[in-house]
């Protein structure tokens, strides 16, 4: 059986140039042996995706390079949660003989949020940049054209999926988490206000505590944690019901309370982000809400989700008022200990049981600015 990591294809055409974004995302040297077989198999996964999409197409292979090389890299994609599938399936105590599957389902845990990323920058126009890159329905020129991208991308999990785990015992669970990681990605849309402005209702009371679980899970969780994790959990053969259960109550509390941080840094820390200006569903949002008075509530409804800098800063001062930036940094500091103890209380049974030290390092990745389980190239 050839190897995943092989590069056969480029040895039997040496004339054959890669192109050169995709060389350029080859930089290896800092990277330990786990993370440097996933960034080995991006090469692999651009040229199979591309020619796979585009058949004999003409031009249509070069086009699909583009948009995987644009969206996958990780200046524009961010941290890669996709690595959290070698990462938890190596805690898992995985056999090694399969560490080339879970370096695949990696990949495809990468290509729902790069399409998950398109398909938001075209439903919200406003977007102009992703982590300071130009979004690819602009780059391109395509404009809304560009979801049909989207929906290529999303194809293409589909693809590699068949094309190494057909024969594979997890095939079927592997499908089924894919196609709830799309539902989650569809229902993160409709639950977001900016997208869906016929579902504000008066008061501010589109911003409750329901709405806002249920766009973190669908929007942070499960992509980003609950995805990944899962996968690793069916490589390794955990099957279970309550296997998957307990995982999704633990990771559902650490996707949460990191959202709840984001939140409080991004009004209190890094205020450039504009939650308030553009009108986001955030927890600082929905606790003023509940606490605020007759007076305070007016004034929110009136000024919030407005550009203006007075409406803004005088959303900030009522967080003040009702002393939002002390209570949240002491909630998420008890949140962290709940899900400490949860972990501590989790059954382990050998190979039936879930790993403790994976969900300690899942949860270090999360709350912690020094410490990194996912990418070894942060350690320098």
């Amino acid at each position: 059986r050839c190897s995943l990591f092989s590069h056969s294809s480029v040895q039997e055409a040496p004339n054959q140039a890669k192109p050169i974004t995709v060389k350029n995302n080859l930089k290896f040297s800092r990277y330990d042996p786990l993370e440097r077989d996933f960034r080995h198999f991006y090469p692999d996964l651009i040229h199979l995706l591309s020619r796979e999409i585009g058949g004999s197409t003409p031009g249509l292979s070069n086009q699909f390079t583009k948009v995987l090389t644009h969206n996958l890299s990780e200046a524009v994609i961010g941290k890669r949660y996709g690595l959290m599938v070698p990462r938890s399936f190596k805690e898992l105590g995985g056999e090694s003989s399969l560490s080339e599957l879970a370096t695949v389902l990696g990949w495809a845990v990468e290509l729902t949020r790069a399409s998950a990323n398109i398909t938001a920058e075209v439903s919200q126009d406003r977007t102009m940049s992703r982590n300071g890159q130009p979004t690819w329905h602009r780059k391109s020129m395509l404009g809304p054209a560009a979801v049909n991208h989207a929906q290529m991308i999303n194809y293409s999990v589909f693809i590699l999926l068949q094309k190494y785990l057909q024969h594979h015992e997890s095939y079927s669970y592997c499908l089924q988490e894919v196609i709830e990681a799309f539902s989650h990605q569809t229902r993160g849309f409709c639950l977001d206000l900016s997208f869906n402005p016929e579902q504000q209702q008066p008061l501010l009371h589109s911003y409750d505590i329901a709405r806002y679980k249920s766009i973190v899970y669908s929007t942070r969780t499960f992509p980003t944690l609950v995805f990944p994790v899962s996968l690793a959990l069916h490589l390794a053969g955990l099957h279970q019901e309550a296997v998957h259960d307990q995982a999704k109550r633990i990771l559902t509390d650490i996707g949460f309370f990191s959202q709840v941080q984001q939140d409080y840094d991004n009004c209190f820390r890094d205020p450039k982000e504009g939650d308030i200006a553009k009108g986001r569903v955030t927890w600082l949002i929905v606790l003023a809400r509940q606490r605020a008075s007759q007076a305070q509530l007016q004034e929110l409804i009136d000024c919030y989700g407005r550009q203006e800098e007075e409406c803004v800063q005088r959303v900030k001062q009522i967080y003040y008022e009702l002393k939002i930036n002390k209570n949240i940094p002491m909630y998420i500091e008890e949140k962290i200990g709940d899900i400490e103890r949860a972990i501590q209380q989790m059954a382990k049974v050998d190979k039936q049981g879930l790993s403790q030290s994976l969900f300690f390092k899942i949860l270090g990745e999360v709350s912690s600015d020094s410490y990194t389980f996912l990418q070894t190239s942060s350690w320098d």
